[in-house]
């Protein structure tokens, strides 16, 4: 009778350790296909704005071209040929808005978070590809190795970094970028994204007329549940993402 007990008892931990194992197994081939799931939605997401941008900032660059081409042309025809260097200014001011708009639109696109390097690694062969090639000194600074994003972060804080050095190039006349992602918790669940530069500065109230894309930042922000701010002065802006 007591070999009858143990050998049930080594029967029932057998049959357990074996369910439990198929369990365990399910459980961590769920949790990874839920996961991979959220990073193709992260990235669907950001197919998505991209092709908003597309439309809103780079077919409307397109129209107005159209337009002030179509105004020069009547200048001419009517002889104020006085007024079309300007106004052939201002075409070729827009078409070089809309190459560097593509140009960027085509860099996002191949960005994918879910290739073999590493966050840290992406942000740094941007900066080199964006900043480098413009004679704009930049470093990166990670705090702590440890610090873990998921999918959806990468994606938003990269879309960020990318509009935030759109600015730079475009508007700052700025000479070095610093960018620096900084952890304010043991367990890293709170952090900051910083970028900042040292260019002429703006006046705060004009994030309100698009120019700056400030309200796609600030929305980037909102949707990882993270709060945005900029501060600007002649030799130091600060675009700040935390959470």
């Amino acid at each position: 009778m007591e070999l009858g007990n143990w050998i049930t008892a080594c029967i029932d931990a057998g049959v357990i350790a074996l369910v439990s194992r198929t369990l365990f197994l399910t459980y961590a081939k769920k949790e990874q296909e839920l996961s991979q799931e959220r990073a193709s939605r992260a990235i669907l997401l950001e197919r998505e704005r991209l092709a908003r941008v597309l439309h809103d900032q780079i077919a409307q660059s397109i129209f107005y071209s159209g337009v002030q081409v179509s105004s020069a042309r009547t200048k001419f025809q009517q002889g104020m040929v006085e007024t079309l260097e300007k106004d052939l200014g201002d075409v070729l001011l827009s078409l070089r808005e809309i190459d560097e708009n593509i140009r960027q639109a085509i860099f996002n696109l191949r960005q994918d978070p879910l290739e073999g390097s590493d966050f840290g690694e992406r942000i740094r062969f941007f900066l080199d590809k964006s900043l480098s090639e413009r004679n704009i000194s930049w470093d990166f600074q990670v705090s702590d190795r440890d610090i873990t994003l998921s999918p959806a972060d990468q994606v938003q804080l990269f879309g960020i970094l990318q509009e935030a050095i759109a600015n730079v190039i475009k508007h700052s006349q700025a000479t070095h970028v610093t960018v620096r992602l900084t952890s304010e918790s043991a367990d890293h669940s709170h952090w900051t994204f910083l970028i900042q530069d040292n260019g002429i500065g703006f006046h705060t109230n004009t994030v309100h007329d698009g120019r700056y894309g400030m309200e796609i930042m600030a929305s980037r922000a909102r949707d990882i549940k993270a709060q945005f701010s900029i501060q600007s002065e002649s030799g130091n802006t600060k675009v700040t993402v935390r959470r």
